[in-house]
């Protein structure tokens, strides 16, 4: 291997290795800039509160006169600390792992003789039951044994039998599995299992024209610690407000589907068809665009809770009333709360906001209006405009081509990924400018350009830096124009790369143009000249300090030489 070669790799390495730890310290301010944000509303303005109507009130505060009657739905923003916790690496290798906690299907819950445990076995295309059933002794006690069932499109058994199919793509219900809805999506089916009746349920086929992509069934919730929607007692929407959604609160013969666009649609579980549509997911409002209608994957969380409502037979039996859909911005920033009637039309909303105060004639403080919480906490709230800048910063920082890559990746990115995401920056302010659903194509290109300014330009210079400088150190045209495009390209850990790679040589004069020069190059790398160095003869004659006799090896010339001066 040649040296120019072994260079090339060390400083390929060298790249890759400064990258990824520029990369990884850029990510870790980013996170810590976003999580301060994060927490500047205060506890006040983190409520999105709306009435609710006199027919739902009287279905969450049940039939008891004495019991507190709730007259609102509130919403609350929560802290970053209990919604970044499991957006790291771990979840997002869990989503994926076959029968892991983050997985489509996957149920666990400890019993007091025994844990249930269903997942999905990929190798044999079959959904495992790991429980308990009870078996009659013959001494007419009653005793649980461990058992495990495997259901496939073709019925439930104790083995895993060919004869039960393969489930392809499926996507299950976790919460209840007597029966349990089960949709598989390469076949566009929906399954009721049966585990105690040991039987499979199979609904009509879904149209292939992607009108219905079901990803979520049941309990529509999403990166949550703490359930968002609470009843409230209260417009003001305190804690000692709070209600407990009731017990019935359930409508057993009503199953809410949410799909990928975020519609969210009612399903019966007896007959496995569409009842209708019932409501939408929401997005807060961010920077650039306002509320739209969104998929479950661009909010970091969210939940739909149903609104049950008692029948006429004196409240034993429930009916559908509508849902209440929560939603909360990628950023953290914001809350939007929505109703829907049991026609899935919005029947009230609200957003967390922050009042503006002015100052009366008289000196007094009145609030004059409000802003959305995204703008307070982006440029009006103490520290806002400093954590702007900071996080605006930071992104110029990061190699340009990522940056613009996150532009064009950003519609595309999960809402989660920019809190585990090293080279792109789905939250970024391009990213934003991207996802802006009000402006034209053209507008949110410009406007992205515009952003990108200060990290391109901090690429040229870096660029400029290092030409400046590989010049001086004799770099060869060819390597100084990939080092010039390796800086546009990557910024600064392109420069920090060459810093650390750079040639290091001491440069001397040189005789002809008076400039450093490189010594272990044959020509100046300035102005091209060879070295100069004189001819080494000996000389044909030497000082003595005493006479010494003449060598017999000499040469006929040095005798002739000798005899002449005698």
């Amino acid at each position: 291997m040649n040296s120019q070669k072994r260079d090339s790799i060390n400083v390929l390495a060298t790249g890759v290795v400064v990258l990824i730890l520029v990369s990884l310290g850029l990510f870790w301010a980013r996170w810590l800039c976003a999580v301060e944000r994060a927490d500047l509303l205060p506890p006040a303005n983190r409520n999105a509160i709306v009435p609710l109507a006199p027919s739902s009130s009287r279905t969450l505060a049940g039939e008891d006169p004495n019991a507190r009657t709730p007259r609102y739905l509130k919403a609350t923003l929560p802290a970053s600390a209990m919604c970044l916790l499991g957006l790291g690496a771990p979840q997002y290798v869990q989503r994926y792992r076959p029968g892991g906690p983050c997985s489509s299907v996957y149920r666990w819950n400890a019993e007091r003789d025994g844990a249930t445990l269903v997942s999905y076995d990929s190798s044999r295309g079959l959904i495992v039951r790991q429980g308990t059933e009870k078996e009659q002794r013959a001494d007419g006690t009653q005793a649980f044994r461990r058992v495990t069932q495997y259901a496939g499109p073709g019925g439930v058994g104790s083995e895993p039998d060919e004869k039960l199919g393969r489930f392809l793509t499926p996507v299950a219900e976790r919460f209840v599995l007597d029966p349990q809805i089960v949709y598989d999506r390469a076949v566009r089916r929906f399954f009721a299992v049966d585990w105690s009746d040991r039987t499979v349920r199979k609904g009509p086929q879904l149209p292939e024209d992607q009108t219905y992509r079901p990803v979520q069934m049941r309990v529509l919730a999403k990166n949550l610690q703490t359930p968002l929607i609470v009843p409230s007692a209260s417009p003001k929407g305190s804690s000692r407000d709070e209600l407990l959604w009731p017990a019935y609160f359930w409508v057993k013969d009503l199953v809410l589907v949410l799909d990928a666009g975020g519609r969210i649609d009612l399903l019966d579980p007896e007959t496995l068809h569409f009842v209708g549509v019932t409501g939408r997911l929401m997005s807060p409002t961010s920077i650039y665009d306002s509320a739209r209608q969104t998929g479950p994957q661009d909010l970091l969380a969210y939940e739909v809770s149903l609104i049950a409502r008692p029948g006429n037979d004196g409240g034993k039996a429930w009916t559908y009333g509508g849902c209440a859909v929560a939603t909360v911005a990628r950023d953290l920033t914001g809350l939007r709360l929505e109703v829907y009637d049991a026609n899935g039309r919005s029947v009230a909303s609200a957003e967390t906001h922050f009042p503006q105060y002015v100052e009366a004639a008289d000196g007094r403080i009145m609030t004059q209006g409000s802003i959305s919480s995204v703008h307070a906490a982006y440029f009006r709230l103490p520290g806002a405009q400093v954590l702007t800048f900071i996080k605006f910063a930071l992104e110029s920082m990061h190699p340009p081509l990522l940056v613009a890559l996150s532009h064009w990746t950003a519609p595309h990115l999960e809402a989660t990924a920019g809190y585990r995401s090293i080279f792109l920056l789905p939250d970024s302010f391009v990213a934003m400018s991207a996802r802006d659903a009000g402006a034209g194509v053209w507008t949110r290109f410009l406007r992205a350009w515009l952003l990108m300014c200060p990290a391109v330009l901090l690429a040229l210079l870096f660029a400029w830096l290092v030409v400046h400088d590989g010049s001086k150190r004799g770099l060869s045209k060819n390597a100084r124009t990939a080092w010039l495009a390796a800086a546009v390209v990557f910024g600064l850990p392109a420069y920090l790369t060459y810093r650390l790679t750079r040639p290091r040589v001491t440069l001397v004069t040189c005789a002809n143009c008076g400039v450093g020069r490189r010594p272990d190059m044959e020509k100046c790398h300035h102005c091209g000249s060879p070295w100069v160095v004189p001819e080494l003869v000996p000389p044909a004659w030497r000082v003595l300090s005493e006479q010494e006799p003449a060598e017999e090896n000499s040469s006929s010339e040095t005798r002739q030489a000798n005899l002449q001066t005698e």
